[in-house]
């Protein structure tokens, strides 16, 4: 062999060698192995759907004393029964992506606080609005969140957003002690607040078993096991008794 070919021989030995180790530690490039799946959030088909009732007499709307004519909210039924500003929610849901990125709006009108129960994702955006051209402040009063006090002199608005999740919590106005608002804050998007009729509807729900929670600010709070599949939603009904 002359000297000319042993170092070809060499160098071509180096190069088998160092192809050998780069596949060894890369896991070589096998196309026909499949690729890694891609990560999916953790959300369904599945929808929860039903009403909330309060069983018998609802009490007589009263107007807040001290307020100018503002009616008292803490029990709202409509017409049917159907029980309103109910927080419905999967209580024992881990933790989903947020769905509905829009901001949710608190309001100031009439010196009432609207709406009067709010449901949001940690992380979206809470849009603190007033519509009156009087003074009030905002005083949300967190127990797992910071508290905060906003003060509005006039017409404007003021965004903010809560990092964890928190138990429906009280918002008052310390320039006008009638008004009374509760948010709550969840790491989930299957959550829903009733309305007049005391109708919700939990949309996007992952297949499994759940346990459904129903929070009221004046009555005691309900929970039931409901199964959710993608196939029919899960129809669901809560009676509050005062």
């Amino acid at each position: 062999m002359t000297q000319r070919n042993f170092h070809l021989v060499i160098r071509h030995s180096y190069f088998v060698i160092s192809l050998s180790l780069v596949l060894l530690l890369t896991g070589g490039c096998d196309r026909g192995s499949p690729a890694p799946a891609a990560t999916t959030s953790p959300t369904g088909n599945g929808i929860v759907r039903g009403r909330v009732f309060l069983v018998g007499d609802p009490p007589p709307r009263r107007i807040i004393p001290g307020s100018p004519n503002c009616p008292d909210e803490s029990i709202v039924v409509g017409p049917a029964g159907g029980l309103k500003n109910v927080v419905v929610f999967l209580a024992d849901a881990p933790a989903g992506p947020m769905i509905d990125s829009n901001p949710a709006l608190l309001d100031q009108i009439n010196c009432m606080y609207v709406p009067h129960v709010l449901a949001l994702h940690a992380g979206q955006t809470l849009r603190i609005k007033s519509s009156d051209a009087l003074m009030h402040n905002v005083n949300l009063q967190c127990a797992v969140n910071p508290q905060a006090n906003f003060g509005f002199a006039a017409p404007g608005q003021k965004d903010m957003q809560f990092a964890s999740p928190e138990a429906p919590f009280r918002v008052k106005c310390d320039v006008h002690p009638w008004m009374s608002a509760w948010i709550g804050v969840f790491d989930h998007p299957w959550f829903a607040v009733t309305g007049e009729d005391g109708s919700f509807t939990i949309s996007h729900v992952p297949p499994g078993t759940y346990t459904l929670a129903a929070w009221h600010e004046a009555l005691p709070r309900q929970q039931q096991r409901i199964t959710v599949s993608d196939a029919s939603p899960a129809d669901v009904m809560f009676n509050f008794h005062q």
